[in-house]
């Protein structure tokens, strides 16, 4: 897979681009490039361009940059409220939902959460799991980085709920997922619970806040697999029914 590297919006241009520090270690020491060597630089808000390196130095490098180009991303517009989760359970939860294509993070504490954190930790992580995003956006070849927000509880998060389908997983329910989600849906919001899930009272609220209850399948899937699991079941139907595949009308 050709090297990717994420610069800050306004130094993707055309032309020459001059890299040091740890996007130099990153591409000439870890992957071990080389001038002439194919790169594609892309900017965490939806745009990417091929690069060659031309110069490569002891402690910097010099890029020639392509012209940029935008990158859609498909509909619906995915955002996942994820209850907060522990150590590295959070960690590949956050990197698996970039990777099938969330859209937006909201990590929230929940009533059964094992983690609980004072407004200082919740600052530090959430830069945390931003950098998670921003590595697995590049490992996977997206030319957006999902935004991850931290929040104190879930009712903060359905306060801020804007998306015009809203659903919540609940293994009490077997009404499908995919079921809830229309076609012409521009956009979608999904809360899954903890380990040891959302109380009777947090999906009331989630309800009032006009999520409806879904069911990810059969089986009761772990709180960090479940977001995902949503996320890609969603991006999949959409892109069947596009493709016109018999038995997703």
């Amino acid at each position: 897979m050709t090297a990717r590297l994420l610069v800050a919006p306004p130094r993707l241009v055309a032309g020459r681009l001059t890299i040091d520090g740890d996007d130099h270690a990153y591409l000439f020491r870890v992957r071990r490039l080389a001038v002439g060597d194919a790169i594609v630089v892309f900017d965490g808000a939806g745009r990417e361009a091929p690069a060659v390196a031309v110069e490569v130095g002891a402690a910097h490098a010099v890029l020639d940059v392509a012209a940029p180009r935008e990158v859609p991303r498909p509909a619906p517009h995915v955002t996942v409220v994820q209850s907060a989760l522990k150590g590295e359970r959070m960690d590949w939860c956050l990197e698996k939902l970039v990777e099938v294509g969330a859209d937006a993070v909201v990590v929230v504490e929940t009533a059964r959460a094992v983690v609980r954190l004072d407004a200082d930790r919740r600052a530090k992580r959430q830069v945390r799991h931003q950098r998670i995003a921003q590595e697995a956006a590049r490992q996977c070849g997206r030319a957006d980085v999902p935004p991850v927000v931290a929040l104190p509880d879930l009712k903060a998060a359905l306060a801020g709920l804007a998306a015009e389908v809203r659903l919540v997983a609940d293994p009490a329910t077997d009404a499908p997922v995919l079921a809830a989600v229309p076609l012409t849906a521009a956009s979608v919001a999904l809360v899954v619970g903890p380990e040891g899930g959302l109380t009777v009272d947090e999906i009331a609220a989630a309800v009032a806040a006009g999520c409806v209850p879904v069911s990810l399948g059969a089986t009761v899937l772990r709180a960090e697999t479940a977001g995902a699991a949503a996320v890609f079941a969603i991006r999949a139907l959409r892109a069947a029914r596009a493709a016109g595949m018999a038995g997703f009308p």
